[in-house]
């Protein structure tokens, strides 16, 4: 039956191209949509998990707001008097607290990093946000030598980087968060500050303040029992010129919005989906109808009806195969693009699209191209099966 299936598609080149045709689109808006959309929802879910800071502190007068500065890594040069920092401590439900100097990477000389980077210094005295990752590799705090690398920063040859003019090693690269930390190196607080001083591009920055008082964000991780949009809404009522987000509300408002946009797609899909198959039921029938005294043939000679179903089925899963196939490979190799421009224009937190990523999201474009040719074909087929040989024979035409 397969080789008979295999010759019959083959006979009929430019009905079978065009039922590839037809199922190969349908797979390949599926495959674009699902990874898209599984890439950011696995973002939204590493944020929220290794984030590690329930709160965020920033300058309510700065030109980035929390959103940028979480999920993005788009370079913000904003500041406030450390002094903050002390203020915002004395609040209850606060469990640890740790602040970070924001800068950026300008230098593109040889092993520098290209473009504007952000830099992050952070304090290893109260940090909490990179010391899981610190004692999972046995280091207790950077050296002042020492870099840390989000993690979709390239490696560096030899482990060297050119930073603001200053020669540092890669001590290594966090795991992925979906967040603007994968795109962000850290440094420890006063180093940072000092390149910051130094670099001719910034000079404009230090005529009010000198950056060793100054600070970019404020980190918090909340006591058991407080929530953090009630903290967050203490620290607002301080007056100390800040604004305080919960770093949860933001996620779960981005979540809401990512539903919605989700559930929109797939509407449109599952449309999609239905023409596609009210298409190919229309081919595989007029097909049946081309092929009545085939059939009828095929009877005669004493192929029991369940054998003419299976030959139908065969031939619209071999093409519904190869179409699926097709399109799931092209939407695979399209994915990255997407979500380049994404993470560009919108600033979306993704998470990691992986050969084992592409490999799911490829099989089951192969499944939804085989489903869509069962559903298109058993009807067809069955019709196929209850011919009467005889009938089929004289009324049916050899194509």
């Amino acid at each position: 039956m397969w080789f008979l299936a295999w010759e019959n598609s083959v006979r009929r080149k430019g009905q079978s191209v065009l039922t590839m045709a037809i199922t190969g689109l349908t797979v390949l808006t599926f495959v674009l949509t699902f990874s898209v959309l599984f890439t950011l929802q696995e973002g939204l879910k590493l944020s929220n998990d290794r984030l590690g800071a329930d709160i965020i502190v920033l300058p309510n007068k700065s030109n980035a707001d929390a959103f940028q500065t979480i999920f993005t890594a788009e370079p913000v040069n904003i500041y406030m008097n450390q002094e903050v920092a002390r203020e915002i401590g004395q609040v209850k439900g606060i469990e640890q607290l740790t602040s970070q100097f924001f800068t950026q990477t300008l230098d593109q000389s040889c092993c520098s990093i290209g473009g504007a980077t952000r830099l992050v210094g952070y304090d290893p005295a109260t940090d909490f946000i990179l010391e899981p990752w610190l004692s999972e590799h046995n280091l207790k705090a950077l050296a002042d030598d020492q870099v840390i690398i989000g993690g979709n920063i390239p490696a560096f040859l030899g482990n060297q980087a050119s930073v603001l003019g200053g020669v540092f090693t890669v001590a290594g690269s966090l795991y992925p968060t979906g967040s603007g930390m994968d795109e962000t190196i850290f440094i420890n607080i006063n180093v940072a500050r000092e390149l910051a001083q130094d670099s001719p591009y910034l000079q404009g920055l230090w005529k009010k303040e000198a950056p060793e008082k100054l600070i970019s964000a404020v980190l918090i991780k909340t006591s058991a029992g407080y929530e953090p949009a009630q903290v967050a809404e203490d620290i607002n009522s301080l007056e100390l010129a800040v604004e305080a987000v919960a770093t949860s509300e933001m996620v779960s408002a981005m979540r809401t919005q990512l539903l919605m946009v989700t559930r929109l797609i797939l509407g449109l899909w599952l449309a999609l989906f239905f023409v596609a198959c009210l298409a190919l039921i229309g081919r595989f029938s007029a097909l049946v109808r081309e092929r009545k005294k085939e059939i009828g043939l095929l009877r005669a000679i004493g192929v029991q009806r369940t054998e003419v179903f299976k030959l139908i089925l065969l031939e619209a899963w071999l093409l519904a195969g190869a179409g699926g196939a097709a399109g799931s490979i092209a939407g695979v190799l399209g994915v990255n693009s997407i979500l380049t421009a994404l993470r560009s224009s919108l600033g979306l937190p993704m998470g990691q699209w992986s050969w084992s990523s592409a490999l799911g999201s490829g099989l089951l474009g192969i499944f939804v191209a085989l489903f869509l040719g069962f559903i298109a074909s058993v009807y067809p087929a069955w019709k196929s099966s209850r011919l009467d040989p005889q009938e089929a024979i004289a009324r049916g035409e050899v194509d």
